[in-house]
This record gives structure tokens, C-alpha cells and sequence, in this order.
């Protein structure tokens, strides 16, 4: 293979300070708004693993780790490599030995491959290389925007240690560090009690501000964009879409299909759903299907998905009816954008968010259990939904939308809350209502909760 291609993607071999010209490096200085990843902060020797959604910020992460490494290693040690053209498993073998025979034989090499999923079997070229001891003294990045086959895929391969946590998931901002990063996040202390004071003073502003958050979610660029323009650009919603449609047809999926199935969720959004009840209003003849696509929608980021709770086990019963959210506001906002087709999406999708705000507001809680819950445990080879749970009772008559181990959480998005609205976390010993703007014992406005839940999560997420 000729060795322009890797000198083209690797421009500090020749001068190091070409990393400050990077696109990716230069976008990331011009916004006003700005958040830096604390992930894997060290490089060992081994093989890491970066899943996260499209447009998260990834690749930029990628390029902000070569600046740093730059700054103390030989740039002829450190290789980048996209792979999206990138045939099969026998190219990208290629591509790393031709990298490692170019590099400098002393020092440790640092390999960083960005959507390594578009390479088909690319854990055999990985483990090839592996086995015939080419990756020693070698750090090795592999990123995707498809869960499941990193993290599957990584898992077999050699030198993973640590018990996963090598393997980092990169998520969309929480509403605490969307606060942080516009620079209007509350300044807490250790003390539980002193901080619900300091957002009882503060939450006119967290109120403001989480209705931005409903439109932006927790995307650096989009975010940007909302505080530049106060609003959100048809072509910034596309930019999403057209990698959901990409990766769907990368991966041999219908778009039709999946469309189908995103406008089912959306009309039944926070209900209990089965496979079969999805499959009614669409032209998809199997349940099996349906199943399919759901489960590949949630390792593409789009989706979050939970079971309901088996009371007398405290475990997920995978028989009964399932809860399916989007992901994130703006994933949300962007789908709405693709079941419609409507342009002008920003004041549609926000017409549509003023009748819906207790909805996507429950999908939002979810989003953060899951995030909070990954930096908890320290380890991303787990599923959240052997963790987090729905209840409802026989009867239907009493719910909790989640539960954490034993730690039940319910949303009450109204004005006024009274004795009525506690009766179903009255079956469970620990437990939290989640309201509008109620402060009470155990009882916290939402954005209040998010927050909270951020900065105290062991009072919280009891194990």
C-alpha cells in the first residue's frame, strides 16, 4: 500500500504543530462553548475501546489525545486512521503494519482507528496482528458509533484487562454538564442540605434552562449553535439523520423499517410496549422484527430500552411488555424531524415539546440513570438494563417509572403534588418523587433531581 495515504492522515509526522491545524482541533477552539471528555487519561499498553453516538464528539476526542501525546512522544509513534473506506480486515492489517514498519522502533507506539465497525472482521485483522506480537509496547484506540460490536468484539480480543475498564462509553452531556459547559452550573458543596438550599435560590435559572436542554440535548456543537442563533438549523437535524440512514444501510437495515418503528414509540411514548403492539400501525409482518430493529436502534444510541421488573425477584422479567425512550431531547428532536419530514423542525418540535415536556422529560431521567450509573461502577461492559427496571402492579394501578436495585424513582411533571402521588413508591422501602417544582423531603424538581443525582449518587444509587 502506498504510504501517502497515512502521511496524509497523520500530518505531525512532518511537523508536529500540524495538529493545531486540524479540522477537528480548530472547530473545537472556535466554539464559544466547550467540553473536554475526562476519559482514559493514562495509555497503557493494551487495547481500548471508545463507543459512543454520531456527532458526540469522538473523533475530536481522538485529536485532542494525539495534541496531548505529541507533547511528550515522537510524532512518527502516534497513527490515526478512518476507517470508513477501509475494505475488510486484510486492508486494515495492512495499514497497521505498513504504520509500524514507518514508525520508530524505541518508544511506545500509539494506535488510534476511528469507526473501526465499517471494517468487516476487523477483530481478525486486530487479533492477527495481536497474536504474531505486533502490538507490543502498543496503545491501541478502537472507536465506533455501534455499541454491540465493540463491544462484543472487544471483548474477545487479547489484552483487554482491568474487568472492562478499558472500555469507555461516550455519551451526550447531562444537564449538569450542559450547565458547566454555558458556564451557569451551580457551584455545590459536600453537604446534602446546603446544596438544596443553593438550588431552591437558583432554580428560576435551572428551570430556563432546562427547557434548553430539552431542545439541545447534550451536544456540544448543537448547543453552540442554540446560544448563536437562538434556534436550530434543518441542515444540523439532517447531519444526524444522515448518519442514523447511513449506519441503518451499513448495517442492512431498512430506513423504511425504522422509521416505521421510531413513529410507533413516539405515539406511544412512556407506555408499556410489546413487540406485537409495535408491530400494529406498521407493514412489518414479524414481531421478530420488530425486535431486530429496536435492539440494533438501541446499539446505534437512538434508542434506550428497559424491562419490566419481576417484584418478587428484583430482576428484569424479559416476558412482559418493555418501556422504549429515545436516547436524548435532541435524538429525539431529530427523529421527529425524520418521521414528519417537516422542514422548519426547530418550532415544530417545539410546539410539539410544550404538549409533551412530562414525556421526554421521563426519557431524559433514564438517560441519566444510565450515564451516572456507567462512571459508578467504572466499568461499560454491562447492560444497564440488568440494573434499571419499570414496575407496575398487576392491576395497572400503581407504577414506578424506574428502579435502581431497590431504589424506586417516579415522575410527577405537574404544578401540585399531593398524598395520592406517593402511593406506588409506598411499596418500595427507598424511594424518590420527581416533580415540576415541588422541594419537599425525598421530593425534588426535576432539574433540581438531574443535578443532584450527579452530585450525590451514592445517597441515590445505592448498591
Amino acid at each position: 500500500m502506498d504510504n501517502s495515504k497515512l502521511k496524509e492522515a497523520n500530518p505531525w509526522w512532518e511537523d508536529k504543530e500540524q495538529i493545531n491545524k486540524d479540522l477537528h482541533i480548530v472547530n473545537f477552539e472556535k466554539q464559544k462553548f466547550k467540553w473536554k471528555y475526562d476519559i482514559i487519561s493514562d495509555l497503557e499498553e493494551g487495547i481500548y475501546s471508545l463507543r459512543g453516538p454520531r456527532q458526540v464528539g469522538k473523533t475530536t476526542w481522538i485529536k485532542q489525545k494525539i495534541k496531548d501525546i505529541l507533547e511528550f512522544s515522537n510524532p512518527n509513534n502516534v497513527f490515526f486512521y478512518s476507517c470508513d473506506n477501509i475494505k475488510d480486515y486484510v486492508g486494515l492489517s495492512e495499514i497497521i503494519e505498513l504504520f509500524l514498519e514507518l514508525s520508530d522502533k524505541v518508544g511506545r507506539k500509539y494506535i488510534f482507528l476511528d469507526e473501526i465497525p465499517y471494517v468487516s472482521e476487523w477483530q481478525r485483522g486486530i487479533k492477527h496482528l495481536y497474536d504474531a506480537g505486533k502490538f507490543v509496547n502498543c496503545s491501541i484506540v478502537l472507536s465506533g458509533s455501534h455499541s454491540i460490536d465493540i463491544k462484543r468484539s472487544v471483548e474477545l480480543l487479547p489484552g483487554r484487562g482491568d474487568e472492562g475498564k478499558r472500555h469507555f462509553t461516550m455519551l451526550p452531556l447531562t444537564f449538569n454538564q450542559y450547565l458547566e459547559s454555558i458556564g451557569k452550573s451551580i457551584k455545590l458543596t459536600n453537604n446534602f442540605d446546603k446544596n438544596i438550599a443553593l438550588l431552591k435560590i437558583n432554580f428560576k435559572t435551572l428551570n430556563h434552562e432546562y427547557k434548553n436542554y430539552l431542545m439541545t440535548g447534550g451536544f456540544i456543537k448543537i448547543i453552540n449553535e442554540f446560544f448563536s442563533t437562538r434556534e436550530i438549523s434543518d441542515a444540523s437535524y439532517d447531519v444526524y439523520l444522515k448518519w442514523i440512514i447511513g449506519d441503518l444501510a451499513k448495517w442492512e437495515l431498512s430506513e423504511d423499517f425504522s422509521k416505521q418503528i421510531a413513529r410507533r414509540v413516539m405515539e406511544s411514548y412512556v407506555s408499556e410496549l410489546s413487540w406485537s403492539s409495535i408491530k400494529s400501525g406498521t407493514d412489518i409482518d414479524s414481531h421478530h422484527t420488530i425486535s431486530k430493529y429496536v435492539i440494533a436502534l438501541e446499539e446505534m444510541f437512538v434508542f434506550n430500552f428497559l424491562y419490566k421488573m419481576d417484584f418478587n425477584k428484583k430482576i428484569s422479567d424479559y416476558s412482559k411488555s418493555k418501556k422504549i425512550y429515545f436516547s436524548d431531547p435532541f435524538i429525539f428532536s431529530a427523529c421527529y424531524k425524520w418521521i414528519n419530514g417537516l422542514e422548519g423542525n426547530f418550532k415544530n418540535y417545539q410546539n410539539y415539546l410544550e404538549r409533551n415536556k412530562d414525556k421526554i422529560s421521563e426519557g431524559v431521567i433514564l438517560f441519566h440513570l444510565i450515564n451516572i450509573i456507567y462512571r459508578k461502577i467504572k466499568s461499560n461492559i454491562y447492560d444497564y438494563k440488568d440494573r434499571i427496571y419499570y414496575w407496575t402492579n398487576k392491576l395497572k394501578t400503581k407504577e414506578i417509572d424506574f428502579i435502581y436495585r431497590k431504589v424506586a424513582f417516579e415522575l410527577k411533571y405537574r404544578e401540585k403534588i399531593n398524598s395520592n402521588d406517593y402511593r406506588s413508591l409506598k411499596e418500595f422501602n427507598d424511594g424518590y418523587l420527581i416533580t415540576k417544582k415541588t422541594f419537599d423531603k425525598r421530593t425534588f424538581p426535576l432539574p433540581a433531581f438531574l443535578i443532584l443525582l450527579e452530585n450525590h449518587s451514592d445517597m441515590f444509587l445505592k448498591d
